[in-house]
């Protein structure tokens, strides 16, 4: 192969490198993982050339410096340049590696169960703790009471409902065809259906809706959460929805500092409520921060606690 030849590749090899390292770093400051793990193949496919080619130029390197090949060297210019290229080239999958997202996972995971009036509650209210939870080997169900055709299009927003599941990584949703906005005329069909639902996962936390909350599904969904779970040993957490009142005071919270993209993301999912002001990413991390100067992180989501059980 020529030397110009050669040198082409390199340098080829080098800007892609480049670029991997730094579209990599960006995804994960921004934590946008799910929605890129195909393009993260690409850039360890790069990252293996890469460490490939460093290889080849080190050899060769060291084959022209012990005067193997005369030619190929004219000058201490061309040595400094070959040795800069890989030294430039070491750092930057140095740098890759360093990026690489390390997920801890528990030994034994808790099984979660996150139960919302409408298709995007859940999103919104605990979008980056189930997250995270995911993240941490938890097993999670969603269960959705209603379509949200009340205020949307139901068929678009069930659908929504499971891409923002998935976007999440949770293990399971389902999205039933309560009334929307008048559930209390199906509550027993409600409380039926989440302790259905409750029986089949066993689950050690159930995230829900607050009693502090004029949203009268919302409401509904709390008293039914409560009576569903009345002879369970699970811990029972609600979350934060836009229709909350003054009275609604969180007294846990979950750092969410890495997953702020995430939920953002996660919401974005659900585009028929694309217009609503409460799904806007400025209020969405606006209101992360504020509940995370409450909890002394930069970032947080906060909910009541209505029962908490250890799982030791």
């Amino acid at each position: 192969m020529k030397e110009s030849t050669i040198s082409i590749i390199e340098h080829v090899i080098a800007v892609l490198s480049f670029f991997g390292v730094g579209i990599y770093s960006f995804l994960r400051r921004d934590e946008l993982r799910r929605s890129t793990q195909r393009a993260m193949g690409l850039f360890y496919a790069i990252l293996s050339v890469s460490v490939l080619f460093g290889m080849i130029n080190l050899a060769r390197l060291g084959y022209e410096l012990l005067g193997g090949a005369e030619n190929l060297i004219s000058t201490d210019l061309d040595i400094v340049a070959e040795i800069s290229g890989i030294i430039i080239q070491s750092v930057l999958i140095l740098l890759l590696f360093s990026q690489k997202i390390v997920i801890e996972r528990r030994p034994n995971p808790a099984r979660v169960l996150a139960i919302g009036a409408h298709p995007d509650d859940i999103e919104i209210a605990a979008g980056g703790t189930l997250a995270k939870m995911r993240d941490a080997g938890y097993q999670i169900t969603a269960l959705v009471l209603t379509q949200g055709e009340g205020g949307g299009n139901g068929v678009a927003r069930q659908d929504e409902a499971r891409s923002g599941a998935e976007f999440l990584g949770l293990n399971d949703i389902e999205v039933l065809d309560c009334t929307d906005t008048r559930l209390m005329t199906d509550a027993v069909d409600v409380t039926n259906a989440i302790e259905a639902t409750i029986e089949r996962t066993n689950p050690n936390i159930i995230f829900t809706h607050s009693n502090h909350d004029i949203h009268q599904d919302h409401q509904l969904v709390f008293e039914s959460t409560l009576r569903a779970a009345r002879n369970t040993r699970t811990t029972i957490l609600c979350y934060e929805s836009p229709s909350v009142t003054q009275d609604f005071h969180p007294t846990y919270f979950v750092d969410v500092g890495k997953y702020v993209d995430i939920k953002i993301q996660a919401v974005r999912e659900h585009r028929d409520q694309r217009k609503k002001t409460y799904v806007k990413a400025d209020l969405i991390r606006s209101k992360l921060s504020f509940r995370g100067s409450q909890a002394k992180v930069e970032y947080a989501e906060g909910f009541e606690v209505v029962r908490m059980v250890s799982l030791l």
